[in-house]
């Protein structure tokens, strides 16, 4: 008792859980996003770097600013125009259209759990709008508090939109593990194997790639420390199929039946756990998987396992970084051909 005592007379501070969360509820909300994109020929989502959220498709970019509400309210416009610091939150986000042109298009939208007010009346009949779906009046007292703030005549509210979401952003987890459950079953006609692996898999990712806080050198730097792009995605989604991949136990077994010493085969077998480890993410490794894949479709290969990777390893061996060891290299070689023998590739 009197420690607990001792300890209440402390203040708390919960700021640091509440940014926690914020946090969580982008990248969530994000995630979700990209299972809406599925159908696009490509994209690519980039986490927290010029805005909360950025869609970056094959001729436009799409900008959403994620704000949550957790009184049951509407979001009143008085709110979005105060500026607290630099700039208010809708002429932060207005600017970011500022870099629009007629070949490459800014999308830019609001995100909230709760519905929009200005004026007496919420715009609780629709989730999706763009401003200049507004009444005049309405779009008037907008332009008023951009012009006002930004000091510029023109303003455009084109391509700026307010989103309601009906995503717990309180609690989103479980809204987003059965999106992601519901999702897989739809895309690849099957229910995903380990489905909770899956769901850490995709989170601990992308918070990975929202954490990266380096600038980018250039924009493929930047899908590559910042962004999930519909391959990657697409990737940790087929990991996860119901067909038999067993490729990984068959290389354990291949490693077991050759005349090794304990230590090397305890050298081989680290290796790959460390391998099947990074394919999920490193993308160097998923880019060499294809290539070592199309190259065997290409050569002959009546030839004994053991002769196969020896050939692959003198093709590629040295193409790999120099983070890869040897066994490294060795292990993930036989999964591919081990994977090619199943089929995968065909």
């Amino acid at each position: 008792m009197e420690l607990a005592d001792t300890y209440s007379r402390i203040p708390h501070d919960l700021s640091g859980s509440m940014s926690k969360n914020r946090f969580r509820q982008e990248l969530f909300w994000g995630i979700s996003k990209m299972f809406d994109l599925l159908d696009r020929e490509n994209f690519c989502i980039v986490f927290d770097y010029k805005c909360d959220i950025e869609i970056h498709l094959s001729n436009s970019i799409e900008f959403y600013q994620i704000k949550t509400h957790k009184v049951q309210s509407p979001y009143k416009f008085t709110a979005l125009k105060k500026i607290d610091g630099k700039q208010s939150i809708i002429a932060k986000l207005y600017l970011l259209k500022d870099a629009s042109s007629p070949d490459v298009p800014i999308k830019c939208a609001l995100v909230s759990n709760a519905f929009f007010q200005i004026g007496k009346t919420p715009k609780a009949d629709v989730e999706t709008f763009c401003f200049t779906d507004l009444d005049d009046t309405s779009q008037k007292t907008i332009m008023k508090a951009l012009q006002n703030e930004l000091k510029r005549s023109n303003v455009d509210l084109n391509n700026l939109h307010y989103i309601y979401t009906s995503m717990n952003l309180l609690y989103p987890q479980n809204d987003l593990k059965g999106k992601i459950i519901g999702s897989f079953e739809k895309i690849k006609g099957c229910e995903p194997i380990k489905p909770n692996a899956l769901y850490r898999l995709i989170v601990d990712t992308v918070e990975e790639r929202a954490c990266y806080e380096l600038s980018a050198f250039n924009y493929d730097e930047l899908v590559k420390r910042k962004g999930i792009t519909k391959s990657e995605l697409d990737n940790m989604l087929d990991r996860h199929m119901e067909k038999a991949d067993d490729s990984v136990e068959q290389v354990r077994v291949l490693i077991d039946q050759r005349q090794l010493t304990i230590r090397e085969k305890g050298k081989l077998k680290a290796a790959l756990a460390k391998i099947v480890e990074l394919e999920y993410s490193a993308k160097e490794l998923q880019q060499s998987e294809k290539k070592i894949s199309g190259y065997i479709k290409e050569i002959a290969t009546d030839v004994t396992i053991e002769q196969m990777a020896d050939i692959l390893l003198q093709q590629f061996g040295s193409r790999f970084s120099i983070e890869y060891s040897q066994e490294e290299k060795y292990v993930f070689l036989l999964l591919i051909i081990k994977r090619w023998e199943g089929g995968k590739y065909a």
